[in-house]
């Protein structure tokens, strides 16, 4: 059986097939997968933030915002071997968790998203898939075989992505 690899808040993993990386209860944070179908080396970065203007960079944890963690991503699963050329991209998560207060503007879920598909364009990555937004919590596998992500979210079936 393969090494199941969970992905925490903040974290960024790389792995290879036959390894599975998952991540269990994503809600506003957005999880960016970059996959390479010909080494089939693929990376996930859980997002929790959209932007890390104005704080130190060298202080900061780059993953956990999207401005910076599109590129780590990208720069960790290039130095591993993975094809450049054919790297494959697809978000999951993005929800609005809690009811909005007076505060309709803030929806972090969506900030999220925004953000991390603005840094996906900056680095020059296509967006494939993606499964983001309304109230629902969700949790994912990311096959390396594949580069097929099951999402499951409560009371739905399964999607694939």
């Amino acid at each position: 059986m393969s090494a199941v690899i969970p992905v925490g808040m903040g974290e960024m993993k790389i792995a290879r097939s036959p390894e599975q990386l998952v991540v269990y209860g994503i809600g506003s944070c957005v999880i960016v997968s970059l996959y390479d179908p010909k080494s089939k080396a693929g990376g996930l970065a859980h997002v929790m933030l959209p932007d890390s203007a104005g704080l130190d960079r060298n202080a900061i944890n780059p993953v956990k915002f999207a401005d910076t963690a599109v590129q780590v991503l990208y720069d960790a699963l290039t130095a591993s071997g993975a094809f450049k050329s054919s790297l494959i991209a697809k978000i999951v998560g993005g929800s609005e968790m809690f009811p909005p207060t007076e505060d309709f503007e803030n929806n972090i879920g969506r900030d999220n998203t925004e953000a991390v598909k603005k840094a996906l364009k900056k680095a020059g990555l296509t967006l494939t898939a993606e499964n983001t937004g309304g109230r629902r919590g969700r949790s994912i596998e990311f096959d390396l075989e594949s580069g097929t992500i099951k999402i499951s979210i409560l009371g739905e079936e399964v999607k694939e992505i």
